[in-house]
């Protein structure tokens, strides 16, 4: 069993690979800045995420995190230099309180989900380091939106 959080690699873009051109076209183009990619810590069941969120994470190429509640602290959330941390409804509420407020300040972003009859809202708490608690919830239509929009902004900073 791993002591560590698990790491998934970012998915790697390979540009050109299906353009015939790509060769002379790359020999003209300028070279773009990569954008850097979002760690991002999923907190909770390895299953609870979802193929949506998990296929969003992988669009922007983000260095994914899976870890149980019981080991996430905000001392670990600092050390692992996560941007955005996602918490399932397996977090004590408890320990979801004590995350935000010790992590308030910071660059961070955080959401928590919460079980609904058929399925659950996102609701924010975090929005790089300021308390949005009583912000609206998200549908988990809607979070997807939210989310890549997040993941966006982080890889343009």
């Amino acid at each position: 069993m791993a002591h560590g959080p698990q790491v998934s690699p970012p998915i790697e873009y390979a540009s050109g690979i299906f353009d015939t051109h790509s060769a002379a076209a790359a020999a003209r183009a300028p070279v773009a800045p990569v954008a850097s990619c979002p760690a991002v810590l999923l907190v909770g069941r390895s299953g609870s995420w979802g193929s949506a969120v998990l296929r969003s994470l992988e669009k922007f190429r983000s260095e994914l995190s899976h870890t149980p509640p019981e080991r996430v602290t905000s001392e670990y959330a600092r050390r692992g230099g996560f941007s955005l941390i996602l918490l399932d409804s397996s977090v004590p509420p408890e320990q979801r309180r004590q995350l935000v407020s010790e992590l308030a300040g910071t660059r961070v972003s955080i959401f928590y989900t919460f079980p609904v009859e058929y399925g659950c809202w996102w609701l924010p708490a975090l929005n790089h380091g300021q308390d949005c608690h009583g912000a609206p919830a998200f549908r988990r239509s809607e979070f997807l939106f939210e989310l890549e929009r997040i993941l966006q902004e982080f890889a343009h900073t």
